[in-house]
């Protein structure tokens, strides 16, 4: 039996999938952005899924923040998709810390860059 492509009350979607994804950025040094995307390529990784399992961490230590800012370089906005619910909390806990989601976004990914791409 074949089931057409276009069957809605047969199939399964998980709430991840239905969840809407929406884009998250900020302004790297290049650098960064360049070291980012090389480590993401060797691992064979998204750097959609990274930037939104860094969040994930980053939300559920509490938020914790890094006093060093991103040096004024050159700098390259580096984007990720993620879940709009993912992004809502992120942006809630950075209002709430009084800190700018692009200084976030540089600390994560330079702490992963700096451990060669490895998570806990």
């Amino acid at each position: 039996m074949k089931l057409s492509s276009k069957c809605n009350d047969c199939c399964l979607v998980s709430k991840k999938e239905e969840e809407e994804l929406v884009v998250v950025k900020g302004a790297v040094p290049s650098y960064l952005k360049l070291r980012f995307k090389v480590l993401c390529a060797q691992q064979g990784l998204k750097m959609s899924s990274v930037i939104e399992e860094l969040l994930k961490r980053w939300i559920q230590a509490g938020g914790p923040i890094s006093t060093s800012l991103p040096p004024d370089e050159d700098s390259e906005d580096v984007k990720g998709y993620v879940p709009k619910s993912l992004k809502l909390q992120f942006k809630v806990l950075c209002t709430q810390q009084r800190v700018k989601m692009r200084h976030v976004l540089y600390q994560i990914i330079n702490e992963w860059v700096q451990t060669d791409g490895f998570l806990d």
